[in-house]
């Protein structure tokens, strides 16, 4: 899951015309030496690391975020078939059954992810080529996972295929946040160094951006579009919940695993005192873009 935003504009209408292409480029991958395959490949190997311990670290933040997502589904979700795109955990899947799905399916790369859901029934499946008839779901909801996709336009001419409403979310464009910073530096002081796929996806897509959004999801066939930034409170704010959050995330997760417990304790130690003296950084509250279509 991409963290990058800004807490810039308000709501964006749909715009068909003059879309530039998103996803990842030649550019951005040329230098890599890696395929943009082999970039994916590396995502989901670190997710399927991240997941025995995302539940403590990351999960409490996404769960909140989820819940925000759901409730801006621009259809009702009671009564509804819902299918949760890059579920991971499975925390959109469980906040939609909380909001009275009839069923849910959740469709993600990482197995490991999947496994430690419960937001419905499993699916291993590739964004770009879903493994659904069309018009399998009254509604796709798609929490951060859409600047993972490849190329965003055929993801979402996908989802329009297979779903007849969206509901996603994104982290807003330049967002971020004391701890970030505090516990990356924090980890490369014991020597961590991120993996090429967060090297690539790190510096944020326009993916993100809500007039983008906007428009390629008009381009997709949705016609009733929106998008725009909200705040989300997640109810995170001690510098151990704060590090716990960063130390869960994928792009740390093979670190963390690769060291031995007693330096583990370390890390931990180490990014706990770093937030606590980052100035301010105060409850976690996260500027959310959220893009809701039929």
């Amino acid at each position: 899951m991409g963290d990058e935003g800004d807490s810039g504009s308000g709501p964006a209408e749909l715009t068909a015309a003059g879309l530039p292409a998103t996803g990842l480029s030649g550019n951005e991958l040329s230098g890599t030496g890696l395929s943009a395959a082999e970039l994916t490949a590396g995502l989901r190997a670190s997710y399927d690391i991240a997941a025995d311990d995302w539940a403590d670290g990351p999960g409490p933040v996404y769960d909140r975020l989820a819940a925000a997502l759901v409730a801006a589904a621009p259809v009702p979700v009671a009564g509804r078939l819902v299918l949760d795109l890059g579920a991971g955990a499975g925390v959109a899947g469980r906040a939609a059954l909380a909001a009275g799905a009839r069923r849910v399916a959740g469709a993600d790369l990482s197995e490991a992810m999947l496994r430690r859901g419960g937001g419905g029934s499993p699916v291993v499946a590739d964004a770009l080529a879903l493994p659904f008839r069309d018009r399998s779901f009254d509604l796709v909801v798609a929490a951060f996972c859409l600047n993972h996709l490849e190329r965003l336009e055929a993801g979402l001419a996908e989802i329009r295929r297979v779903g007849a409403a969206l509901a996603a979310s994104l982290f807003a464009p330049g967002w971020t946040h004391p701890a970030k910073d505090a516990v990356d530096e924090a980890v490369r002081s014991f020597g961590y160094r991120p993996p090429v796929w967060h090297t690539v996806l790190a510096p944020g897509s326009r993916a993100s951006d809500p007039e983008i959004l906007a428009g390629h999801a008009a381009a997709a066939g949705f016609t009733n579009v929106r998008a725009y930034v909200t705040a989300v409170p997640t109810g995170l704010a001690t510098p151990a919940e704060l590090a716990a959050w960063r130390l869960g995330m994928a792009h740390l997760a093979s670190f963390m695993r690769s060291l031995s417990p007693p330096d583990r304790a370390a890390v931990r130690r180490a990014a706990e005192r770093a937030v606590a003296a980052a100035a301010g950084p105060g409850p976690l509250v996260v500027s959310m873009v959220v893009l809701t279509a039929s």
